[in-house]
């Protein structure tokens, strides 16, 4: 198969760029030919490989809607690749973001368009928050205009069909691969040694940053001998860093700012406890390669983390959801996970991250069947 990808790329991205690097490369591991074009807002580290292409794009990447001047740009630039390397069998956009994006596409490619759903525009449509009519109304029918919808998680099916009353979804996980942490080194801290905690995210409000300095500080008024190591970038990182100097904790937060994959795993190793504040994730890759590692978690009750935990610790003494934005309970999590580290810890088998080989052959068939039978209205339903 000949695929064009358009979605974020390392270091733009969080995880849906990791995701889809690995999807690209995976596909490409078994013989497809994937073109990725990854837009970027600061030309720093970008990498340079055959079969990426980068496009610059001023954006934040963090809104539900696209400005006219980046969906113009974007749609230019796209178009005139494909002019130069396509046609494509199929075309594959890595974030919902790029639905913006469908129309122009589906101008110049007459396969099949497929979206990822990783969960953060579907699930602010499902929300209580406030969604211009208008916008609410067009991307509504972007989603019902895609040939697939791939969603990440399983409760992503469900919202996909609520909110748009399409039936176009299947259920997919991301391809992950963990080369690293397939023999994990256990950290077991001992009675005298501080709580480490790590938190890996995009210093941005549904990240909800802030509250993990109010964790630490709750922590460190009651005596409690605690350090967080934060690796992450965005628009509030000055706000952050703010933050930390108010609360008086520069010496218990220590903030890398935007690192690479390799160095948030290897920094895994050196902690007990992964602590996640967003309010939203679709399925959030931080938790899993934190449960994968061995290490404890404790994270904001949303589906996606909710999901993760419950389908992979169930009921072990290592993972812990907590109320929404409650900052105490968080620290109490963070408490009786640090005790039974040092008091009741027996050995637990870290649970298996899903296979990346299986999903992508997995990825393989749905879009060799998508390609084969496009012209074909049953072939939504064969998938479903």
């Amino acid at each position: 198969m000949k695929i064009l990808l358009l979605s974020n790329h390392p270091p733009h991205g969080g995880g849906a760029a990791n995701s889809s690097q690995e999807l690209a490369c995976e596909l490409r591991s078994i013989g497809h030919k994937v073109l990725q074009i990854a837009p970027y807002c600061i030309a720093t580290d970008l990498a340079e490989y055959p079969g990426l292409i980068w496009i610059p794009i001023n954006d934040p990447w963090d809104t539900l809607t696209m400005t006219a001047g980046n969906k113009d740009s974007i749609d230019r630039q796209v178009l005139e690749i494909y002019r130069q390397q396509g046609p494509f069998d199929c075309v594959i956009f890595g974030r919902e973001y790029y639905l913006w994006n469908l129309p122009a596409v589906k101008c110049i490619h007459s396969g099949p368009v497929i979206t990822i759903c990783r969960g953060g525009h579907i699930t602010h449509l499902d929300s209580n928050r406030p969604v211009e009519p208008k916008v609410r109304q067009d991307l509504i029918q972007l989603y019902r205009d895609c040939d697939l919808i791939i969603c990440i998680a399983g409760y992503l099916v469900d919202i996909v069909r609520k909110v748009t009353g399409a039936k176009n979804q299947i259920f997919c996980p991301n391809p992950v691969s963990l080369p690293r942490l397939n023999s994990p080194v256990i950290y077991q801290p001992t009675a005298k040694d501080p709580i480490r905690l790590l938190m890996a995210a995009q210093m941005k409000s549904r990240k909800r940053p802030l509250d993990a300095v109010k964790i630490v500080g709750f922590l460190e008024e009651r005596g409690v001998d605690v350090y967080l190591t934060v690796c992450g970038s965005g628009m509030m990182m000055a706000q952050m860093q703010e933050c930390i100097r108010n609360y008086g904790l520069e010496k218990r937060i220590d903030m890398r700012g935007q690192v690479d994959r390799q160095e948030v795993l290897d920094l895994m190793h050196q902690v007990e406890t992964v602590l996640l504040c967003s309010e939203r994730e679709g399925i959030p890759r931080v938790l899993q390669e934190a449960i994968a590692s061995g290490k404890g978690v404790v994270a904001y009750d949303n589906p996606g983390s909710r999901e993760v935990v419950s389908q992979w610790l169930g009921d072990s003494p290592l993972g812990r959801i907590v109320p929404l934005g409650n900052s105490v309970a968080a620290s109490h999590a963070i408490l009786d996970i640090a005790d039974y580290w040092r008091t009741d810890y027996q050995p637990i088998v870290p649970p298996q991250l899903p296979q990346d080989q299986e999903i992508i052959y997995e990825y393989e068939s749905i879009l060799q069947t998508l390609i084969r039978e496009s012209s074909n209205p049953q072939i939504i339903k064969a998938l479903a």
